[in-house]
């Protein structure tokens, strides 16, 4: 007859545990930070958003003030168009169109005027709507969170319109031979020039990371519990009796 249990763990398993158990913990708690500044992030763009804008050429280059809403009054450069490829919008492949912005008095930026499709044959590029007087636009600094991962160096096209895999200002300026803003922005829906416009305001939602730490720390309860279970056994009375 089982009377009592007895405690046995097994060593491997114990490291296994000691190992694991804390790294599993350190991921969830990760997890909840990067929730937690994804949600800052979304509340200080909300109140951003409520903000009016303000001229470009007075802001800073220097001070890296992503989100903020900014005007600027000039001409958009038809000639010389930028496609980020390879970026997906409701399922399909399409492009962003980066076109440089100048102003009266020289001051030129690269603005993102939003998504266009592509076509399944790569080699034809569609056409970007011209817009060829001079306009007032209104849209916000984008600062990169850094420079994104690539398996292999940019190729760039040799003829305009460039097609590119990601935003390289500093590269972009140099073909252009002429010195641009340090930052694009990013149009707002209903600016002229827009395209499709639908600027998520960070990337991952805080309720994606805490739904991972969850999952983390619902891995570190089922190994410690597995080690709980695995290291208690029964003891027989009849068998220590005899």
């Amino acid at each position: 007859m089982i009377a009592a249990y007895r405690w046995d763990s097994n060593w491997k398993i114990l490291i296994t545990v000691l190992i694991a158990l804390p790294l599993l913990l350190r991921l969830g708690f990760w997890q909840l930070e990067r929730g937690d500044e994804k949600q800052q992030l979304q509340e200080q763009y909300a109140a951003q958003d409520q903000m009016l804008p303000i001229e470009l050429e007075s802001q800073d280059a220097s001070v890296q003030s992503s989100h903020q809403r900014v005007y600027l009054i000039g001409e958009f450069d038809n000639q010389h168009n930028v496609l980020l490829d390879n970026r997906i919008y409701g399922g399909v492949v399409g492009y962003e169109v980066l076109t440089p912005f100048v102003t009266e008095s020289g001051f030129s930026v690269l603005v993102n005027r939003g998504w266009i499709a592509g076509f399944a044959n790569r080699q034809q590029l569609p056409n970007v709507p011209v817009m060829d007087s001079k306009v007032r636009i209104i849209g916000k600094i984008y600062v990169p969170l850094g420079k994104p991962v690539t398996l292999a160096d940019d190729e760039w096209s040799e003829q305009w319109p460039l097609v590119v895999q990601w935003e390289d200002i500093s590269r972009i300026a140099t073909v252009l031979d002429n010195e641009l803003y340090p930052y694009s922005v990013r149009l707002e829906p209903s600016a002229s020039g827009a395209l499709l416009v639908d600027w998520p305001a960070v990337n991952v939602q805080p309720e994606k990371h805490w739904g991972y730490a969850v999952q983390w720390f619902l891995m570190a309860a089922a190994l410690f519990a597995f080690w709980l279970y695995s290291s208690i056994r029964p003891r027989n009375t009849d068998t220590a009796n005899h």
